[in-house]
């Protein structure tokens, strides 16, 4: 129980009565376009509206909305209650122009894998529902199609949709401004992942069908990560907390005022890393030429290195990437470069050159690709006592997947650092996906290049913003675990 909550509450104790059933006006249904999208076997259908007057070359910020388990159907319509509608009003038009995104959830399904009644939270689940699955799809379609201000995307949701929020936000933080939930929950052990993105969480006190412990759970989890999320729990007031939350005064204005920042949630999750190590930690990063372009300023090792370098004066990073350099070549120089150096840390980030340089017979096959990773980290762990975070090759070509000329072969080397870093004891760090899932929002034109990459491989400056984020928020599990082994 938090102690003292109601005094973060600026709302006043008296509050309305839960809505009353109502019908969606036909006038908000017409500002709304219908469709639908297939993911797997599934129809989502959902619902878009636009600014009242879109200005050429301008772009637009867009909300992103998840409803209740009681708009759940197929009849794409009953999904624009609550927010959607009151967002329909000509006064909010004017003054918040947008696009706002109503996926609507089949009936019986969930955004999310959670049990609502209970007080205790469920673990993020491996993958989005099927639901979730085409609400992506949905947002993936709008961003290509319109234009929105790809750093304005806002995500909330409300009861089912505040799960929803929770866990869209934690799977993909990346891609959003801001977020707000509203009654709902999530897994506070992954709030880790929310760390530098902009939160406004609302729940009231005496809600009946979602426990406010479960919004006390999570701000309590980013409180102890060092983070400040507005959260409002309004006295008195039962399940219906998005009356205020969407009203005059709520997180609307807020939520629109709040812009996409990825050098902010690099540096909430670098510091968070740098908290976690031993004072005299020695991190090892081992690979190509990404990871030596990396050790320059402005790199994912340098920017690494600076956040560990203010928490530990001793610590020591040690930069291991050589260019041109695949499994085989570690193997060779791992004992000089790693073991010699006394790494108590080793990120390993291999793979690119493995692929790539298959198109002039220099690559490494799959099974010996595969069998010299495993070497490395037995190495590794048996000589030194060293810690894993094991790195998935990124990209050969930023077009979607099956584009790229060495998509099919790369898809399996992938797959088999995923392999090696799932062993017990072992931390992974699936860049691949973070890489694939990124494109999918801010490379919606295919462009085989220039999103991530200078060239379809090395990165730019968001490229390395990004693996280090990846990196941190692994490194500080691996730390983690280390430390929790050891008692």
């Amino acid at each position: 129980m938090l102690v003292s909550l109601s005094l973060l509450s600026a709302i006043a104790s008296s509050v309305p009565p839960a809505p009353a059933p109502h019908q969606v006006p036909a006038a908000v249904a017409d500002v709304y376009a219908a469709d639908a999208v297939k993911v797997d076997r599934l129809t989502i259908p959902f619902r878009l509206m636009g600014p009242a007057k879109i200005e050429e070359g301008e772009r637009y910020p867009l909300v992103l909305f998840l409803h209740g388990a009681g708009e759940r159907g197929d009849d794409n319509t009953t999904q624009l209650k609550y927010l959607p509608e009151w967002m329909a009003s000509d006064e909010r038009r004017a003054s918040m122009p947008c696009f706002l995104l109503a996926p609507q959830c089949p009936t019986d399904l969930k955004w999310s894998d959670d049990a609502w009644g209970d007080a205790v939270s469920s673990p993020l689940s491996p993958e989005p529902t099927g639901p979730m699955r085409g609400a992506i799809e949905a947002l993936c379609r709008v961003v290509a199609e319109h234009p929105v201000d790809l750093d304005r995307i806002y995500l909330t949701g409300l009861s089912m949709g505040g799960y929803g929020t929770f866990d869209l936000a934690t799977r993909h933080a990346d891609w959003f401004a801001a977020a707000a939930p509203i009654c709902g929950g999530g897994d506070e052990t992954q709030a880790d992942r929310l760390a530098g993105l902009p939160l406004s969480i609302w729940h009231g006190d005496r809600d009946d069908a979602v426990p406010v412990a479960r919004s006390r759970a999570m701000v309590t989890a980013l409180w102890a990560l060092d983070q400040s999320p507005v959260y409002r729990e309004l006295p008195g007031m039962g399940h219906n907390a998005w009356d205020v939350a969407y009203g005059p005064g709520g997180c609307l204005e807020w939520l629109f005022q709040q812009r996409r920042d990825p050098a902010r949630r690099l540096d909430a999750a670098a510091r968070l890393m740098a908290k976690s190590l031993d004072a005299k930690e020695r991190v090892a990063f081992l690979g190509d030429s990404i990871t030596q372009a990396g050790n320059n300023p402005g790199g994912y090792v340098d920017r690494l290195r600076t956040a560990i370098k203010a928490e530990h004066a001793d610590a020591v990073v040690i930069p291991a990437g050589i260019s041109g350099h695949k499994v085989p070549d570690l193997l060779a120089r791992e004992e000089r470069d790693v073991r010699a150096q006394g790494a108590t840390m080793v990120f390993t980030y291999i793979g690119i050159n493995d692929v790539w340089h298959s198109q002039s017979g220099r690559g490494t096959p799959l099974k010996e690709y595969t069998a010299g990773l495993g070497t490395l980290m037995s190495t590794f762990e048996e000589e030194l006592g060293a810690v894993n975070i094991v790195a998935t090759p990124t990209l050969i070509g930023e077009r979607p997947d099956g584009d790229n000329d060495l998509d099919a072969m790369l898809v399996g080397h992938v797959g088999a650092a995923r392999a090696a870093g799932q062993v017990a004891g072992r931390t992974p760090c699936d860049l691949h996906a973070a890489f694939r899932d990124h494109n999918r929002i801010f490379n919606a034109a295919g462009k085989g290049r220039g999103c991530l990459t200078t060239d379809g491989v090395h990165l730019n400056q968001a490229g390395n913003i990004l693996v280090a984020t990846e990196a941190a928020i692994a490194i500080r599990r691996a730390a983690l675990a280390r430390e929790g082994a050891s008692r």
